[in-house]
C-alpha cells in the first residue's frame, strides 16, 4: 500500500452473510486480530465477526474479500483497535475497504451417498483421526439414532487453543458432513447438533462461534466444502461459491490421469488451513462419516426414538 496521505479505496467482494452488516449504519466495531492476511472485526454479537481478507487469504465465508494480495495490503491497526464499518464499507486509518459486489460463498449442497465413498479420506492420505475423530463418530451417532447430542456438543466446543479451537473445527467437520448426507434421517441430526452448538457458542471465541454458525447452513471454505462433497457422494461437483485459483482443486485433464491425484492434493490443501485447523476439521469428517456408513439404511424410515 502507498505510504503517502491519499486515501486509498480497494474494491471488495462481500459475503451474503455479513453483507447486511456492511451496508448498515455505520458503527466501530473492534479488531479482534489483524494478520498480514486478514484482519478479523467484532459486528456485535458475540457470534458476529466480519473477515476482511486478502486475496490470497483462506476464503472464509464470513469474508470481505479485497481484491489484492496480502504483499500490497497494510491493514494499518492492532488487535484491540476500533475501525468505523458501514454504508457498504469498512474504514481503516489509510484505506476504505468498499464493498463493489456479492460473492457467493462456498456451500455444501444435500446430494446422495455415493458408492464406494466410505474409504475415500483413508485412500488419499488422511492421518489417523484419533480420539477427535472418535468423538465426532460418537456425536453424529447419537444425532442419527435421534439421541440427546448436548454432551457430544458440549465436550467439544471450546476444547482447545486458538481463535478456532480443535474441538470447534471437529464440530464444523460434523456439521458439514450432515448436511452434505441427503437423507431424512441425516437432516435431522442435523437439526439437533446445529441448536445444541447454537446454545453453547458463548463457550468458545467469537471467530470460531462465527464459522460455526456459518458450518450449521453448510457454509466453509471452498476446498473444504470440496472434500467434503467428494467423500459423500464421489465427486466434487454438487458444491456452490466460486473458485479462486488457490481454491482450485487439481483435476484430472487426460483418462490417463490417476483420479484420486485430485483427491490426495485436496486433503494436502485442508491439512495446510491454519496451524490445526485443517486436521481437525478433517478429523470431524472421517468421524461423521464412520457414523454415516455404520448406519443400517433399513432405519431410514424407522420412527423416531
Amino acid at each position: 500500500m502507498d505510504d503517502g496521505l491519499d486515501l486509498t479505496l480497494l474494491p471488495a467482494a462481500v459475503s451474503p452473510l455479513v453483507a447486511a452488516e456492511v451496508a448498515g449504519a455505520p458503527r466501530r466495531c473492534r479488531v479482534l486480530a489483524a494478520f498480514p492476511t486478514c484482519l478479523y472485526l467484532d459486528l456485535g454479537a458475540h457470534e458476529r465477526v466480519l473477515a476482511v481478507l486478502a486475496s490470497d487469504a483462506v476464503a472464509l465465508p464470513i469474508g470481505l474479500v479485497v481484491a489484492r494480495p496480502s504483499a500490497q495490503l497494510s491493514w494499518g491497526v492492532d488487535p484491540g483497535a476500533h475501525v468505523v464499518v458501514g454504508e457498504g464499507r469498512v474504514r481503516l486509518p489509510r484505506a476504505e475497504v468498499v464493498a463493489a459486489r456479492l460473492q457467493r460463498p462456498a456451500r455444501v449442497r444435500p446430494t446422495t451417498r455415493g458408492a464406494g465413498s466410505p474409504h475415500g479420506l483413508p485412500e488419499a492420505g488422511l492421518p489417523d483421526a484419533g480420539v477427535l475423530g472418535d468423538l465426532a463418530r460418537d456425536l453424529t451417532s447419537a444425532a442419527l439414532a435421534d439421541r440427546t447430542v448436548e454432551p457430544g456438543v458440549r465436550g467439544l466446543i471450546g476444547v482447545g487453543r486458538g481463535l478456532t479451537p480443535s474441538g470447534d473445527d471437529v464440530l464444523c467437520g460434523v456439521l458439514l458432513t450432515l448436511a452434505a448426507v441427503d437423507t431424512p434421517r441425516s437432516r435431522r441430526a442435523r437439526s439437533a447438533v446445529r441448536t445444541a452448538v447454537r446454545t453453547v457458542l458463548p463457550w468458545t471465541t467469537s471467530l470460531s462461534a462465527a464459522l460455526l454458525v456459518a458450518a450449521g447452513e453448510g457454509y466453509a471454505v471452498p476446498d473444504v466444502v470440496r472434500l467434503v462433497t467428494r467423500c459423500v457422494a464421489g465427486s466434487t461437483d454438487r458444491t456452490d461459491g466460486p473458485e479462486r485459483p488457490q481454491d482450485r482443486q487439481i483435476r484430472p485433464t487426460s483418462p490417463s490421469l490417476d483420479p484420486s491425484r485430485g483427491m490426495t492434493e485436496l486433503v494436502a490443501r485442508v491439512l495446510a488451513i491454519g496451524h490445526t485447523s485443517g486436521r481437525d476439521l478433517l478429523s470431524g469428517v472421517a468421524g461423521a462419516l464412520r457414523a454415516v456408513d455404520a448406519l443400517d439404511p433399513a432405519q431410514e424410515g424407522a420412527p423416531r426414538g
